[in-house]
């Protein structure tokens, strides 16, 4: 049974895994029970040395948009526990959780010993790219897709010409043995909101016939460059 007693966890340099009591303290408001659930299991995973369903516990929880796990996951794969060595998956998950204001994780990416704030915004630059914004969108939210070409210059420069940079991105897959790339727009919360939004875009955007996608979706095809 888990319990406040598991001690705290410290990652090879010193840098805190955020403990059990600290976790119930400052988030159990924010976790739906399902979720709560997964997380104490990492947790508690994580101190028994077994990595490996911790590493799992922390993705599924990652993906949904937990800062903490977002962070933990990150140590894994920086350390190479229960994960291969990865320190580019672990910057993106350090970038995700300080993204959301998270002063550890904005500690970890700044070399240069940069002030770190709790605010989101000192952080915000850290994703700027169409990739990241395709990734760091809530999986649980819907997007419009514009356009799809196996011709990666041709959305590059759809992207560029409509100044989309902050609203939309573009992500590759593979189908059928062929790279595809294809843009995306906005971050809806339903359907019908998704919907909605497509009779409000400019005639430049809706010229390919826009179609709704669940974000989810797409993070589990997508192909990191």
């Amino acid at each position: 049974m888990l319990g406040t007693e598991l001690p705290e966890l410290r990652d090879r340099c010193g840098f805190p895994v955020f403990n059990l009591a600290a976790f119930i303290v400052l988030f159990s408001l924010f976790y739906t029970p399902f979720s709560m659930a997964s997380a104490l299991q990492a947790l508690d995973a994580q101190a028994k040395g077994d990595f490996k369903t911790a590493v799992n516990l922390w993705q599924q929880l990652a993906n949904d948009g937990d800062a903490i796990a977002q962070y933990n996951l990150a140590l894994l794969y920086q350390q190479g526990d229960g994960v291969n060595a990865d320190n580019n998956m672990s910057n993106y998950w350090l970038t995700m959780a300080a993204r959301q204001g998270m002063v550890e994780a904005y500690q970890r990416l700044n070399t240069n010993g940069v002030q770190a704030t709790q605010q989101p915004l000192s952080v915000t630059s850290l994703i700027s790219g169409p990739q990241e914004w395709v990734a760091s969108q809530n999986p649980k939210h819907y997007t419009l897709q514009l356009a799809s070409s196996t011709n990666k210059e041709l959305i590059e420069k759809y992207y560029s010409l409509n100044n989309l940079s902050g609203k939309a991105g573009y992500y590759s897959s593979m189908r059928q043995g062929e790279r595809w790339y294809a843009l995306v727009y906005g971050s809806y919360n339903s359907v019908h909101s998704a919907k909605s939004a497509i009779a409000d875009l400019p005639q430049d955007l809706r010229k390919w016939s826009p179609w709704v996608r669940n974000i989810r979706s797409i993070h589990k095809i997508m192909i990191t460059e």
